[in-house]
């Protein structure tokens, strides 16, 4: 009977831990899963900036043409996804962030964490 005590707070703090480590997993897959978007993002900005590039025998990069499909791209991953494209010295860089709602978390008072990704790609003309 004395030990029942000590058995209820070694069961809590295991369940505790427990709902860390799964929840920390599920974080850093949140945080990979943004990554990839603000990677493809960046992709997707670069690759439409040179689309339009072509403008008779001139070859110019468009710079805005870039974060408004970097934007779109964000736009359409969807969920609980949010982020926003720059130029910046010849780059487009790109952030982003999402939520991951925690599964065992919630018990002590955490029930989502954002996680950011941040990516960057040269434009290169001619």
């Amino acid at each position: 009977m004395k030990y029942i005590p000590y058995v209820l707070i070694v069961a809590i703090a295991l369940i505790v831990f427990t709902g860390f480590v799964v929840d920390e997993g599920g974080q850093i897959q949140a945080r990979q899963q943004a990554l990839a978007i603000a990677q493809g993002a960046a992709r997707s900005g670069t690759n439409a900036a040179g689309a339009e590039a072509v403008n008779g025998d001139a070859f110019q990069l468009s710079g805005q043409t870039a974060v408004d499909a970097a934007d779109r791209y964000i736009q359409s991953a969807g969920g609980e996804v949010s982020g926003s494209a720059t130029l910046s010295g010849g780059k487009i860089v790109v952030t982003v962030h999402t939520v991951y709602r925690t599964r065992l978390s919630f018990l002590v008072g955490i029930d989502h964490v954002t996680v950011t990704g941040a990516a960057a790609a040269r434009l290169i003309d001619g």
